[in-house]
C-alpha cells in the first residue's frame, strides 16, 4: 500500500468509529503515525463525547436498551457506544448454554413445543433455540425442507 491508500484507509476506519489506538494496533503502526495521517487527511476529530451524553448512554444502558439501540437514539456511533459501555463494565455478555439447558431443547422440540415456547421457557432468544436445534441437526428452515421435497 503506498501513502496514499493508507491514508484513505486510516480515514475510513476512524470515521467507521475506531479510535486511534485500534487503527494503530490493526494496522501496525504507531499512535502518532496514524494521528498525523489523520491530520493531513483533514479529519474532523471526535473529540470527548459531552458527560451528559456519557450519563444518559450510561443511564439507558441501565433501562437494558441495548449498545445498538442507544446508537440509534442518540445518534452516536455503535462504536462510541460500545466502547463508553465498556469501560463501565455494561456490555451484557452472551450467555453460553450449559449441556443440561442444550439437552432441554432437543428434549422439548422433539416433545412437539414449538421454538417461542422453548426460548420462553429458558428464558433465551428463539434465535438461540434455532441455532443449537440447526447444531444438532433438528432443525431444518423451510426453504431447506421444501427443495428436498420435490
Amino acid at each position: 500500500m503506498d501513502e496514499e491508500e493508507i491514508l484513505e484507509k486510516v480515514k475510513k476506519m476512524y470515521e467507521s468509529g475506531l479510535s486511534i489506538r485500534q487503527i494503530a494496533t490493526q494496522l501496525g503502526l504507531s499512535y502518532s503515525k496514524v494521528r498525523r495521517l489523520l491530520l493531513k487527511a483533514q479529519v474532523n476529530f471526535r473529540g470527548k463525547i459531552p458527560s451528559e451524553k456519557v450519563q444518559k448512554i450510561l443511564e439507558l444502558a441501565s433501562q437494558g436498551y441495548s449498545a445498538n439501540r442507544i446508537s440509534k437514539e442518540l445518534n452516536i456511533n455503535f462504536n462510541t457506544v460500545l466502547r463508553i459501555l465498556k469501560k463501565n463494565n455494561l456490555v451484557k455478555k452472551r450467555r453460553k448454554l450449559n449441556q443440561k439447558e442444550i439437552e432441554k431443547i432437543k428434549e422439548e422440540y422433539e416433545k412437539g413445543n414449538s421454538i417461542y415456547r422453548i426460548a420462553k421457557q429458558l428464558n433465551i432468544s428463539t434465535n438461540l433455540v434455532v441455532y443449537h436445534l440447526k447444531k444438532m441437526g433438528l432443525y431444518k428452515s423451510i426453504h431447506e425442507s421444501s427443495s428436498t421435497s420435490h
